[in-house]
């Protein structure tokens, strides 16, 4: 009988390539397990880590991921990104956002095209923003050739603390530029028909609607936003940043299990059954023999 020894069975994670296992799950955790049929631990990381880092970024509103290295500093990653960096792909667009962000990125005071949207927010008097309302609905705007030159006009529709409410809109107008962190776009618009002494607008609409998620998630936020975000959601948002370099630092010892395999138990522990396997005559596996129990002193 040829007896098999643990060193000579090929190893779960050595069955399939192991290049691009690593590369896989380096890019998704759990995706390399799952390639090397290793289907239990691949969706217990793919779910758990990447649900970990996920809901990190929701509770954060989506102003977590992002790398903003000093000025003047030869480091190009920050520590804060370098953890989240390890949770794979779903990191990486931080990498160029920040360049997004500077380029033909401009707050809008006039639009170019027609914008329909959701929108949610309240309704304000010009004059010191004191709220008159919560609004929820739909802001449907499009340029305009006004007697003075062009202007942004429209409608809302939608309900005034839950009252059912349609209002022209004109002028005022402020929209947020299109690349920004987080997934919400803020928008303001005057109420038409309704002017103070210098003509303008006396009430507006202030509020969001949907930023695209290629548009608002890794970008760098700006310290007043940051600013804002911390003061409204206080220890939630330290608390979505965790989340993320939990995730981040868990995905680090996933690939490592994925490359060369769990830190306790390698694989063999099937071995004495394939010796019985091999030898039908073998009823019992050879086990070793039990240490000596210590003498006791006499």
């Amino acid at each position: 009988m040829t007896h098999v020894t643990p060193s000579a069975r090929r190893r779960p994670w050595e069955e399939r390539s192991v290049f691009i296992a690593l590369i896989l799950a380096v890019l998704v955790p759990g995706l390399g397990h799952l390639f090397q049929r290793r289907f239990v631990k691949g969706l217990i990381y793919f779910c758990g880590i990447l649900g970990l880092f996920v809901w990190g970024v929701k509770l954060g509103e989506g102003v977590v991921v992002y790398n903003v290295p000093d000025k003047g500093s030869l480091r190009q990653i920050t520590l804060h990104y370098a953890a989240q960096f390890g949770a794979g792909a779903i990191s990486y667009p931080a990498i160029w956002q920040k360049q997004r962000v500077l380029k033909d990125n401009n707050n809008l005071r006039q639009l170019d095209q027609p914008l329909s949207a959701a929108f949610s927010g309240k309704l304000v008097s010009s004059d010191n923003d004191s709220p008159e309302g919560k609004l929820e609905g739909i802001v449907n705007l499009k340029p305009e050739q006004g007697e003075y030159g062009p202007e942004t006009k429209g409608t809302f529709s939608g309900t005034l603390d839950g009252k059912s409410v349609e209002l022209q809109l004109a002028g005022n107008f402020y929209l947020d530029r299109p690349v920004a962190a987080g997934f919400r776009r803020g928008l303001k618009c005057g109420i038409a028909g309704e002017t103070d002494a210098a003509t303008r607008p006396a009430k507006s609409i202030i509020g969001t609607i949907p930023r695209p998620w290629l548009d608002g998630y890794g970008v760098p936020p700006d310290p007043e936003q940051l600013q804002e975000l911390t003061s409204r959601l206080g220890k939630l948002h330290e608390l979505a940043l965790v989340f993320t370099w939990i995730a981040g630092l868990l995905n680090i010892l996933a690939v490592w299990d994925c490359v060369q395999g769990p830190a306790y138990g390698f694989g063999d522990e099937g071995w004495a059954a394939a010796m019985a396997e091999d030898d039908p005559e073998t009823t019992n596996p050879i086990v070793p023999a039990p240490l000596p129990k210590p003498v006791a002193p006499a």
